[in-house]
């Protein structure tokens, strides 16, 4: 039996170019978070974050630094099942929960990162040499979160927005290294001039 060679068993890519020209051979990617004072949920304006970085700092944001890793985000549907009669049989399904939470590591720790991520304040102990963080005093965190990422082989850019996440975080050991990892939970919210609600921003860039 001759040995079946073609798109099935290679996985060529497709050929049909999408809205961003190009499909996105593997997404490998660079990423950068970046956060700022909070938005409203009710208006957010998300057109003004329609703008590429290329690798630069977008106007306005806070660059929390060197991402160790991959950011992770997730987006959960709780599905709940409709079903009739003793045997069970299905009828239908429906959400019954939505949510949606991001995941990342910063390598460095230091007092900029701890205190935007935390909200805390420095009691500084000597200027320039020794501060002190009260941890366990704060709550959690609401701001504005941006991430943007690169893919390494075609420099196509997508940023993932949310106007008020709510981050928490802890001290991890990753490899011989300390680090702040952040998770942020992302509440619904409605973008200007639409009337839908979304949990996450999503803009590609070509």
């Amino acid at each position: 039996m001759a040995i079946a060679v073609n798109k099935n068993t290679n996985q060529q890519p497709m050929s049909t170019a999408g809205r961003t020209g190009a499909q996105t051979l593997k997404f490998i990617p660079g990423a950068r978070v970046y956060t700022k004072t909070a938005e409203s949920l009710t208006s957010t304006p998300v057109q003004t974050h329609f703008v590429k970085s290329s690798g630069t700092t977008p106007s306005g944001w806070t660059d929390l630094g060197t991402v160790l890793g991959a950011v992770k985000v997730n987006y959960t549907k709780k599905v709940k099942e409709v079903n009739t009669g003793i045997d069970n049989y299905f009828r239908a399904a429906y959400i019954d929960q939505k949510m949606g939470q991001i995941e990342f590591e910063l390598s460095q720790l230091d007092d900029i990162a701890l205190e935007t991520i935390s909200g805390l304040s420095a009691s500084v102990i000597t200027s320039g040499s020794i501060v002190n963080y009260e941890v366990g005093s704060e709550d959690l965190n609401q701001l504005a979160l941006l991430v943007v990422a690169t893919s390494k082989l075609d420099s196509k850019e997508i940023q993932f927005f949310n106007p008020s996440a709510y981050l928490n975080f802890v001290w991890a050991e990753q490899g011989d290294a300390l680090v702040l990892k952040v998770t942020g939970l992302l509440p619904f919210f409605t973008p200007t001039g639409a009337s839908a609600e979304a949990m996450l921003s999503v803009t590609e860039f070509a």
